[in-house]
């Protein structure tokens, strides 16, 4: 079955419309992870990664997605081994939402 050229054009909207909305979310969320880093290397992979995300196209956004979990998960464990329990809290709300929307996403699962 052939598609209509303007049903085409629509869908390549949506899917332009999901990866800005997708790539835009995930950057905020990057956002907050700067805002509760408390390492100068961490805050420079953090920037790499909202570059990357800024640039990248729909299809490599689920690695990104991990790496920005995964680094969440070091800051979460820093704080942890410095007992510092409120920058803990506040960089566990940040990796949850992070995983959380990402999941919801589509861009990792829930193992």
């Amino acid at each position: 079955m052939r598609w209509p050229a303007n049903a085409r054009n629509e869908m390549r909207g949506a899917i332009s419309m999901t990866w800005h909305y997708i790539a835009g979310e995930l950057s905020l969320l990057l956002g907050e992870m700067q805002e509760v880093a408390r390492d100068e290397m961490v805050l420079c992979e953090i920037s790499e990664l909202r570059k990357k995300v800024e640039t990248a196209p729909l299809a490599a956004l689920s690695d990104v997605a991990a790496q920005s979990l995964s680094l969440a998960n070091e800051m979460c464990g820093a704080s942890l081994a410095l007992g510092d329990s409120c920058a803990f809290t506040r960089q566990l709300v940040v990796c949850h939402e992070l995983w959380s929307f990402a999941v919801s996403a589509g861009l990792l699962t829930e193992d």
